[in-house]
């Protein structure tokens, strides 16, 4: 009996971390198509398969590890007048299947380089993640506290993420990251979104703050 309690809480912990990443991923790929289906269903979406992971515009994290790269449950709508694609994003490493949701907005005039995250965009220190130059401070401490931003144009950036606007970004249904290059603004979230609502919620964020002064 003293031996065997030990051994029952040891097969337990091993299972749990065996089958915690494949719960995850499930999980994952559950939350996309039922986003999918929601974008559908409640906010004019069509399905959008034709959009495949070689037509994302915009390259780096999370595309930057893993085999077997592909979307899942691609749709296409508008949000305020901006064409929006969302789509699941799923890669295999190290035996391990890792599940994003991404959004992908076209935007009426280009913006320089600005990028923003949240979290790592894997969650290991095996995997390198490319940092982008030019890292830079909102002066929102508890922003900078929690988001890691870079731009290519400091001047541009600081209007972007002046301290009123990066409590809009802050105030988004959830933390996400995005990267705007040009025209082509991409969010993504580890996991996903938990429903439309929180997705569209954070494409507003960003397009908001990404608006020009006189608009």
């Amino acid at each position: 009996m003293d031996v065997a309690v030990p051994l029952v809480f040891f097969l337990a912990f091993v299972t749990l971390v065996l089958t915690a990443p494949r719960l995850d991923a499930f999980r994952g790929r559950r939350r996309a198509g039922g986003l999918a289906r929601e974008l559908m269903s409640r906010h004019g979406f069509s399905a959008k398969p034709e959009f495949t992971a070689s037509r994302l515009p915009v390259a780096g994290p999370p595309f930057h590890y893993g085999a077997a790269q592909r979307l899942t449950d691609q749709v296409g709508g508008t949000v305020d007048g901006l064409a929006l694609t969302a789509a699941g994003y799923r890669c295999r490493y190290n035996g391990e299947t890792h599940v994003y949701g991404v959004a992908v907005v076209s935007l009426p005039s280009p913006v320089d380089g600005i990028e923003v995250r949240h979290e790592r965009a894997f969650h290991s220190v095996l995997v390198p993640e490319p940092v982008p130059d030019g890292r830079i401070a909102s002066g929102e401490p508890e922003f900078d506290g929690r988001y890691r931003s870079y731009a290519t144009d400091p001047g541009q950036a600081r209007r972007v993420l002046s301290v009123p606007r990066v409590r809009t970004l802050a105030a988004a249904p959830q933390p996400f990251s995005w990267r705007v290059d040009g025209t082509d603004l991409l969010l993504w979230r580890s996991g996903g979104w938990e429903s439309a609502e929180a997705l569209i919620g954070c494409v507003r964020a960003v397009t908001s703050v990404l608006r020009p002064a006189d608009a």
